[in-house]
């Protein structure tokens, strides 16, 4: 099937012979003329004179006698303009307004409207009428949006609203003067003064015999306005690459520019019939996540590439989100030597980018303390050294830092932690950074910095990571050359908004043979561009079309008024470019995510059910259509059961345990009431964390956490209780002025200075202290007592069968003595599940009865110790403060009988960790492995 620039090649020789340089050939894009190159060249046959290549945008630029700068140097122009209509405006606010102001004065510009009548603030409605020379729909759509500020009292936001907009009109002249003056333009202007100057004195702005304007679409008024002079005076023609399918249906938005375009006369040439008349084959795989659509692809390039008459160049892969840019090219098969990426990737997509956001952040939330000595956040620290490019720079002495932070505990790091014991590099990072000039050498050391780093380490992607590097360099160095001479505060808001916008706008080109091989480009790329094979990724509702629509000073009612393009011109050039680029394929492959996440809903295009259900119907059976779901294949096999056999090196760790008489065990080889509770949950648990030695990963808290919560309540009230042993009632009420100070004390050795608490931690503090002085009045009302022990370490020993001696440990909250005996006393912060009594065989078998267990544990060896002939055991539950201590075994001491029938019990546990034919297996209760630490290693 002959392609659209094939068919144009032939019409110009057919024409115009071979002596082609007095010809113009106009496109929408600068690679439509290098394909149409390869087309001509193809059918001369000897050495010709080349005719003049333009993308429409680059011939239109031509016309114009103005220069057009880079868009940060007309936001500096546009503020200047600004500043004289509101002064007190710094540029880092002023920076978003004015994206969108100049946004609205290029489409003014470059669709001919009436700038003084579109801003006009028109206070009598009706003056509308004589006002607006309008057409009477587009006159009710002006009069229903002045009706809704003046119908009735104005509100703070609409009188804002028109303070703004009464000063559009005037900021939209001195802008265009101020640039004029300058013999500078933006683009929209440039258009505009183009066209205006064909339509004062008619002639040529061009030496060309013939200009030819082919494949365009959705021109503006301007384009328009130029076009048609071209055509007019006889040097023009246009050549358009549409189908009857879209072009005469007007219920397609599709054909919706060329219908109403005064430039598509009679007779309509070069008007196909390709989407209805000619076998195509549609194929729509929806695919979980982006990967998967990439590993789709990948797939079916390695099926075509092994088929007879496969054209590598005549296949596209098409990528309306430029995101999957790399996943594709990752995944396609070698058998392609050849691959031309025809879009370039985007610098504020790259790892690099990240990082000196990351800095700025880090900048930003500096802090100043004493004689200028600053702090930083700790998750800006952690970002920074988190990230992998740094990382590069002294892995080990990076985990070394990070190690000794989590031990701190910091919140706020200060500048002089960062310089003491601390990885070389640190000080590049963390300094001190004021002023626009140090941000840029601090940023080009940074660089430094990381591309040194890549080259001694062969970082496995240096030659694509430094590419990042070059660029960002590049960038940097353009930037700096646009801000040394302009009037703009050189904060650190004015660099980051300045350099992110000109990162937004920068691309990574990637080089190769444009004409050959595999074709990997973006959807607007494909623009008069015929392809036999297209697979087309990401055909979303939300990127075919694309959704929103940039923000506008212009409300819709008053764009739709004066022919500016909204949302719905934008979605009918969508449609035009997705149906022109199917004409003349064979073969297309649509997938799309099916992955509901953030703002993706997981929904095909619109565009994909008008194809199933208006399109093939109508084709005749001239297309085929076919749905798949493609998932990853999942293999239902349940994992296996995990246990630990006790082989020589796992008994030689347990026997440190069991000492032989007359002995006394290591620290380490003594039972906790904690270890024994996790073996109860489960014995595999306890053969990673007290056998084998597993450790969880600590990471540094940012508020009190339940445990360090707990801690802090703990040692203020010891450090309360440690004044004294006996206790009034009046010396209890006494110790409650001296609450936040021991809180405060407490917080400080148990997590961070109280002066340096922020936000919830602060709420937390009040907490501590409300709850201390709870429990203050509840001992008051129990005085007199006496603290026999706070924090009390508390030991117990066990006899085996075999005469070998196990040993237990622990720390008793308190251990008093008042009216009802000696009582072990635990803090609890988390919710317990209390009962009464608890029968011996549930204290060894429920996870659920811990605190229980624990308490009976106590009991047992506080009598064990000969010092007390009683012992009562109770709680007191943070969470249900209201109900006071809370006493286990029915508030009775526990019995000999009770504490036999305990040991005996414990006797048998502890056999059974001990015995070298008891596997340490994981339980059976799938429930308890919702929070272990350890349940990736199972499966679980």
């Amino acid at each position: 099937m002959q392609g659209f620039l094939s068919k144009l090649a032939e019409t110009v020789v057919q024409q115009h012979g071979t002596d082609l340089s007095r010809i113009a050939l106009v496109f929408p894009t600068r690679r439509a003329g290098l394909f149409f190159k390869k087309e001509l060249a193809a059918r001369l046959q000897g050495p010709a004179w080349s005719p003049r290549i333009f993308a429409i945008q680059d011939f239109m630029v031509s016309l114009s006698e103005s220069s057009i700068p880079d868009s940060v140097t007309l936001l500096f122009e546009l503020f200047s303009v600004y500043r004289n209509y509101f002064p007190d405006e710094p540029f880092e606010r002023f920076y978003p307004w004015g994206e969108v102001m100049l946004r609205d004065f290029e489409e003014i510009d470059r669709n001919l409207v009436d700038a003084e009548k579109i801003f006009t603030l028109v206070s009598d409605l009706r003056s509308i009428d004589a006002a607006f020379a309008l057409e009477e729909d587009d006159l009710e759509r002006f009069r229903g949006f002045w009706k809704n500020f003046f119908g009735r009292e104005l509100s703070g936001i609409k009188s804002e609203f028109l303070h703004t907009w009464k000063n559009l009109l005037p900021i939209y002249r001195d802008f265009r003067k101020k640039l004029q003056d300058k013999g500078q333009a933006y683009e929209g202007l440039a258009y505009r003064l183009a066209a205006e100057q064909l339509r004062g004195d008619g002639k040529p702005a061009v030496e060309f015999d013939s200009v030819i304007f082919a494949g365009l679409y959705a021109l503006s008024k301007s384009e328009e306005a130029i076009i048609e002079h071209f055509v007019d005076q006889g040097i023009g023609a246009t050549h358009w690459d549409t189908d009857r399918y879209y072009l005469d249906d007007p219920a397609q938005e599709a054909g919706y520019f060329l219908r109403s375009s005064p430039l598509f006369r009679e007779p309509r040439n070069w008007v196909g019939d390709d989407l209805l008349r000619q076998p195509k084959s549609f194929e729509v795989a929806s695919i979980p996540l982006e990967v998967g659509q990439a590993k789709y692809a990948g797939d079916l390039l390695a099926g075509w590439v092994k088929e007879m008459g496969f054209l590598p160049e005549r296949t596209a892969v098409v990528l309306p989100d430029e995101h999957l840019l790399f996943p594709v090219l990752y995944s396609i098969p070698e058998d392609f030597p050849s691959i031309n990426v025809t879009m370039g990737y985007p610098l504020r997509l790259t790892p690099l980018y990240r990082l000196l956001e990351s800095l700025i952040a880090l900048v930003r939330n500096r802090r100043s303390g004493k004689e200028d000595a600053g702090s930083y956040y700790f998750r800006d620290v952690e970002q920074i050294l988190g990230h992998p490019y740094v990382r590069l720079l002294d892995p080990e002495g990076l985990r070394d830092w990070q190690q000794r932070h989590r031990d701190k505990r910091w919140i706020r790091i200060s500048e002089s932690v960062l310089r003491e014991n601390v990885p070389p590099f640190f000080s590049r990072f963390f300094k001190k950074v004021e002023g626009m000039p140090a941000l840029f050498a601090w940023f080009r050391e940074i660089l430094r910095a990381v591309l040194e780093a890549m080259q001694e380490q062969e970082f496995r992607f240096h030659r694509l990571e430094s590419e990042f590097v070059f660029h960002f360099h590049k960038q940097l160095s353009r930037l700096e050359e646009l801000v040394r001479d302009l009037p703009v505060e050189q904060s650190l808001e004015t660099f980051w908004t300045l350099f992110r916008e000109v990162v937004h706008s920068a691309r990574i080109p990637f080089t190769g043979e444009p004409l050959s091989g595999l074709q990997v480009m973006g959807f607007l790329e494909t623009r008069v561009l015929d392809f036999d094979n297209i697979i087309v990724l990401s055909v979303n509702e939300q990127s075919l079309p694309s959704g929103g629509q940039h923000p506008s000073f212009i409300p819709f009612n008053l764009r739709k008024a004066f022919r500016l393009p909204t949302q719905e011109e934008q979605h009918a050039v969508s449609a035009y470019h997705f149906y022109r680029m199917l004409q003349r394929a064979r073969r297309v492959v649509f997938t799309y995510n099916t992955e509901s996440k953030g703002l993706t809903s997981g929904e095909p295009s619109r565009f994909l059910l008008q194809l199933e259900h208006e399109l093939v119907p109508r084709s005749q059976g001239a297309i085929s259509w076919e749905r798949k779901v493609i998932t990853t294949p999942i293999r239902d096999v349940h994992p296996l059961p995990v246990t630990v056999r006790k082989d020589a090196d796992v008994l030689d760790k347990l026997q440190r345990y069991a000492t032989a008489p007359g002995k006394r065990p290591e620290a380490s080889a003594r039972f906790s009431a904690s270890a024994l509770s996790t073996y109860i949950a489960c014995p595999l648990r306890f053969y990673f964390r007290y056998v084998a030695g597993l450790q969880e990963t600590e990471e540094a808290e940012e508020n009190l956490e339940a445990a360090t919560f707990g801690s802090v309540l703990h040692r203020a009230l010891q450090n309360l209780y440690k004044t004294g042993k006996r206790w009034e009632a009046a010396g209890v009420r006494a110790l409650r002025k001296r609450i936040e100070e021991q809180v405060d004390e407490a917080l400080h050795h148990e997590f961070i200075s109280s002066d340096q608490l922020e936000g919830k931690n602060i709420l937390l503090r009040n907490v501590i202290v409300e709850l201390t002085g709870r429990i203050l009045e509840k001992d008051e009302a129990y005085a007199p007592f006496e603290i026999l022990g706070l924090e009390e370490p508390v030991e117990g020993r066990l006899a085996l069968d075999d005469k070998r001696t196990v040993h237990f440990h622990g720390f008793i909250d308190r251990l008093d003595r008042g009216a009802d005996g000696v009582r072990i006393i635990d803090y609890k912060t988390g919710r317990v599940k209390l009962e009464s009594t608890v029968d011996t065989e549930a204290l060894f078998s429920d996870p659920a009865a811990k605190e229980q267990f624990q308490a009976t544990l106590y009991a047992w060896m506080v009598l064990q110790g000969g010092a007390y002939d009683t012992v009562k055991a109770a709680l007191i539950t943070l969470r249900e403060m209201r109900e006071g201590v809370r006493y286990l075994n029915e508030g009775e001491a526990f019995s000999s009988v009770q504490l036999n029938e305990f040991e005996e019990r414990l006797r048998r546990l502890i056999r059974e960790i001990l015995e070298p034919d008891v596997p340490f297996a994981q339980t059976d209760d799938e429930e308890r492995c919702k929070y272990c630490p350890f349940r990736e290693i199972c499966n679980r």
